[in-house]
């Protein structure tokens, strides 16, 4: 039996068994810093694409979907889902209360508004409609933790995301003080929400998360360039889009483009077999917000079978979309700064696709340097 080095990889979406001697080895599915200044050229792209979801799970050939229209702006929530009277703009723009960990700028505030709802809002690509239309989809799947949308609306240059406020700390603030169970019991909740998310039924393209151009920044270019920035109908084409930036890169900057046609080369090939998937695409501690159970912070000896901590939402969803099954992992690993069990703990969410993830550090190394 002759196995190749796809033979190992995390293809098919996980679905496949590959057969090693009579032992199956079944690969189950796995569903950073912004480059912004080559964000804006193809951010006001978002809402542009004909390419649109249907119901189903992903092909790996080319399909033909029907035209969806995405929620026009403004969006307004029905009035009867609000928690209260939503905030004013004056009222939005004069709260002094940000969210935790996440500072003021010029091109982005996100702040606490009348105890009842978070505002995000700034200006492209710092604030992105990607994100409300992550959120809009997502709501359809209740048992999936993430905030409401209640309104989605421009003023100016700015456009502002007013959502949901949900309790909880960001998990990268008290990881290091949890014990090794409740660690096990919030990454088994994680799972249980990912495995879910992954679920979610796929256009079967590789695209934002109505079908436009990806934000993630191996996909960015100075000027709108398709087949870099997708949408891509087959996986060869998002892998080939890696490659056409680096050489862009290398290029632009007179130098020959070695690693590229390397990444030309090969890429297509080693990375490919995927299922599309919705993917977070950013799914990092901060991003995560868990409380303590009440049950269990009154209780005197609340028990180690009990679960002391809950997952209260996943929150930035603003470069989510629809990637091949290994990229949620891959994306962290590249990221990866190894110094506590974050990255070990992390392939208890989605599984590990350790040699995608490999390549895609060499492609991160190549397109960063």
């Amino acid at each position: 039996m002759v196995l190749t080095l796809k033979d190992f990889c995390c293809g098919g979406g996980g679905q496949a068994l590959k057969t090693l001697s009579n032992f199956a080895l079944k690969f189950a599915a796995s569903v950073c810093p912004q480059q912004a200044s080559i964000y804006t050229a193809i951010n006001d792209r978002d809402q542009s694409a004909t390419t649109s979801i249907i119901p189903g799970y992903a092909r790996l050939d080319r399909i033909t979907m029907p035209a969806v229209t995405p929620p026009t702006l403004p969006f307004f929530c029905d009035p009867s889902e609000l928690p209260a009277p939503l905030p004013t703009l004056d009222e939005i723009v004069a709260a002094d209360q940000t969210f935790p960990d996440i500072s003021d700028n010029t091109y982005q505030r996100v702040a606490r508004v009348k105890d009842k709802f978070i505002v995000k809002y700034g200006v492209s690509p710092w604030v992105s409609e990607n994100e409300g239309h992550a959120l809009l989809l997502l709501a359809k799947y209740p048992s999936i933790p993430v905030p409401r949308l209640y309104a989605m609306h421009r003023k100016g240059d700015r456009l502002f995301l007013i959502m949901e406020f949900k309790e909880g700390m960001q998990l990268s603030t008290v990881w290091g003080g949890l014990s090794e169970h409740d660690k096990l019991d919030i990454i088994g909740q994680l799972r249980a929400i990912f495995t879910q998310v992954r679920q979610i039924p796929s256009p079967g393209i590789f695209s934002n998360v109505i079908g436009g151009p990806l934000r993630h920044r191996f996909f960015l270019s100075v000027e709108p360039t398709p087949e870099i920035n997708g949408p891509f109908q087959h996986e060869r084409d998002f892998s080939m889009a890696m490659a056409r930036r680096s050489r862009k890169t290398w290029e632009s900057n007179g130098y020959k483009p070695w690693t590229s046609e390397f990444l030309e080369r090969h890429l297509p090939t080693a990375l490919a077999g995927h299922l599309s998937v919705f993917t977070h695409d950013d799914l990092q501690r901060k991003n995560i917000l868990v409380a303590r159970n009440v049950a269990s912070a009154d209780s005197a000896n609340p028990g180690e079978s009990g679960s002391k901590w809950r997952v209260t939402a996943v929150i930035d969803w603003e470069n989510a979309g629809w990637y091949p099954s290994y990229w949620e992992y891959a994306a962290r690993f590249v990221e990866f700064v190894w110094d506590d069990d974050w990255p070990e703990k992390f392939e208890g969410i989605v599984d590990p696709c350790p040699l995608e993830a490999g390549l895609l550090r060499f492609v991160r190394q190549d397109l960063d340097y």
